[in-house]
């Protein structure tokens, strides 16, 4: 038995078969009736329509090739499955010019592997191949090589090199491949065999175990993604998430493998790849675990306190909230309240004040500026103030803020007057100083007298005169502290000393 040279005759694009005698090819016409595909062609008869469509403009360009079959009269096709199913088409469609198709008759008596080596080497070179066509190639390939082995071929060197080299691909893509042949799940198999699994993607699962790349699959597909056209970075990324959660051991009640695993692998695949929060430790350590609802069920009475003590906590801050809006509103009111007595009394009207302010003020914000002024307009914290569109409690209150600090009054900071504790320059002559309502939620600014309202929790309030000191209300005969809530306050004005 001769040696048989694989690569020298791959080269030449055809591989010898013993008993083949010489001369040169010929092309011979056959009725496309009498070919037969050969039943061990593994590959999918794709792109039809092109290749007819181009068939009948310009013609069949390229034989095919056959060799007799074991049923006299008829031929297997070596090469040429999709041309000739391609002309089948076009015959069935009224072409009967084109039924004799011309082919090359291979002659010789070939072994059945080489005859499979011949119909693989011949179709690989015609078609585009996905990765799974060039896994099942590469396997068939190194099979039916250790047939002709056996039949007293003879290979020098290594097998996967000859395999490798007849699927004209890298070593290392053949290992590739034949990690993904053996160890992909059976759920990703049908994407990857269709294409539609990239290999990259497919080879990183491929070397999880099988659990782990089903817990990816149907995770993907609960979120709604479409397991297929997932990237081998979010597989990695996922596949490293699941081996964390593997590795738990349960912390609580027993030391060993963690009961809530498969709860814990749920929440993994519910998040995106990206994602910061994965399972890497027990439950009872987690900081999520009160919002957590694959929490593990050993520790429900510790996550129920913990919801009952989260719920306690926001209702304390949406009424501490609640509270400190109203008060703004107060606040915002009396700010109104102030402006309006003191344009009263000083007799301006509200475009006077605007145009000596030199604030510019559209007509809507003019009417609703009447309104406040009358407090009947819609009141909220940021409701703006008299002083133009920018205006509101919140910026008023950084002047208020950086005068507290520095222990200035307001008229000091703006230059209204030299003495930091003092009022503005002395008022010209019986010109009317006014005080106004101040609300509950606010306090004087400096220890003084004032006259305040408190409620009596009957629904009726008192008016007290009294004095604010070291930041209380305290009754102005007895000095004892008021324990009552501050309806509204007014500061009054210091007692002037008999000359």
């Amino acid at each position: 038995m001769g040696k048989f040279n694989l690569a020298e005759h791959i080269a030449k694009g055809v591989v010898p078969e013993l008993g083949t005698t010489g001369g040169r090819e010929q092309i011979e016409y056959l009725d496309i009736d009498l070919l037969d595909d050969d039943p061990r062609n593994f590959y999918e008869l794709s792109g039809l329509d092109e290749l007819a469509a181009n068939i009948e403009l310009l013609g069949l360009q390229q034989p095919l090739r056959v060799r007799p079959s074991q049923e006299p009269g008829r031929y297997v096709i070596v090469s040429g499955h999709r041309r000739r199913a391609a002309v089948r088409q076009l015959v069935e469609d009224g072409r009967g010019d084109l039924r004799d198709i011309p082919c090359i008759v291979e002659r010789g008596q070939a072994s059945a592997a080489l005859q499979e080596l011949r119909l693989i080497y011949a179709n690989s070179d015609t078609r585009k191949m996905t990765s799974a066509d060039i896994g099942r190639q590469a396997e068939r390939v190194e099979e039916l090589l250790y047939q002709l082995k056996e039949e007293g071929y003879e290979f020098p060197g290594r097998m996967r090199d000859h395999v490798a080299e007849a699927c004209k691909v890298s070593k290392s893509k053949l290992s590739r491949l034949k990690v993904i042949r053996e160890n992909l799940e059976e759920s990703w198999r049908v994407g990857y065999e269709n294409g539609k699994l990239a290999e990259s993607s497919a080879y990183a699962l491929a070397q999880m175990p099988q659990e782990r790349q089903r817990a990816i699959y149907d995770g993907l597909a609960k979120q709604g993604e479409y397991p297929n056209a997932v990237r081998a970075h979010c597989v990695e990324v996922y596949g490293d998430a699941l081996a964390a959660v593997d590795k738990i051991d349960c912390q609580t009640y027993a030391h060993g493998p963690c009961a809530n695993r498969d709860e814990m692998r749920k929440r993994v695949m519910s998040q995106s790849p990206y994602s910061y929060s994965y399972c890497r430790q027990c439950c009872a350590d987690c900081p999520e675990l009160a919002k957590c609802k694959y929490a593990c069920p050993m520790l429900a009475d510790r996550v129920k306190a913990m919801k009952e003590d989260a719920k306690a906590r926001r209702q304390q801050e949406q009424q501490a909230k609640a509270d400190q809006e109203q008060s703004d509103v107060e606040q915002n009111k009396a700010l109104w309240r102030r402006f309006g007595e003191a344009r009263a009394a000083a007799g301006k009207t509200m475009e006077e004040c605007f145009e000596s302010a030199g604030i510019s003020v559209d007509k809507p914000f003019f009417k609703a500026s009447e309104k406040l002024e009358r407090l009947e307009g819609p009141f909220t914290p940021g409701t703006p103030l008299p002083y133009g569109y920018n205006s509101s409690l919140y910026e008023v209150r950084k002047f208020v803020k950086l005068a507290d600090l520095l222990g200035v009054s307001l008229d000091y900071l703006l230059c209204r007057t030299d003495d930091p504790e003092g009022l503005a320059a002395a008022q010209p002559e019986d010109q009317l100083v006014l005080n106004g309502w101040m609300p509950g939620g606010t306090l004087p600014s400096t220890d003084c007298d004032v006259v305040a309202d408190f409620d009596l929790g009957t629904g009726n309030t008192v008016r007290e005169p009294c004095q604010f000191f070291d930041g209380e209300f305290l009754f102005a005969s007895t000095c004892a502290p008021i324990d009552l809530p501050v309806v509204r306050w007014m500061a009054l004005p210091p007692v002037e000393d008999s000359p």
